[in-house]
C-alpha cells in the first residue's frame, strides 16, 4: 500500500469518526483562543478525529480485531 492510499483510507476513517461523534465531517470549524486560531479547517481534519482514524487504521492493518462483534461470531 502506498502513502496516497493510506491517506485516502485515513480520510474515510476520520470522516466516519466525525460522523459517529454527531458532527458533519464537511462543516468548517474554527476554534479561536483569545486572538490565536487553534484550529481552522473542516471537521474531519480535527486532530481528535484524525487520531481516532489512525488508531482504527492501525487496528485494521494489524489483523488483531476481535472475532466477535456485539456477541455475534464472524
Amino acid at each position: 500500500m502506498d502513502a496516497q492510499e493510506k491517506l485516502a483510507d485515513l480520510e474515510v476513517l476520520s470522516r466516519m469518526a466525525a460522523r459517529l461523534a454527531g458532527r458533519d465531517p464537511d462543516r468548517h470549524l474554527t476554534i479561536k483562543i483569545s486572538d490565536v486560531f487553534a484550529f481552522d479547517d473542516v471537521m474531519w481534519r480535527y486532530p481528535d478525529f484524525l487520531l481516532r482514524a489512525q488508531a482504527a487504521y492501525d487496528m485494521l492493518r494489524s489483523g488483531t480485531l476481535s472475532t466477535t462483534i456485539a456477541g455475534l461470531p464472524f
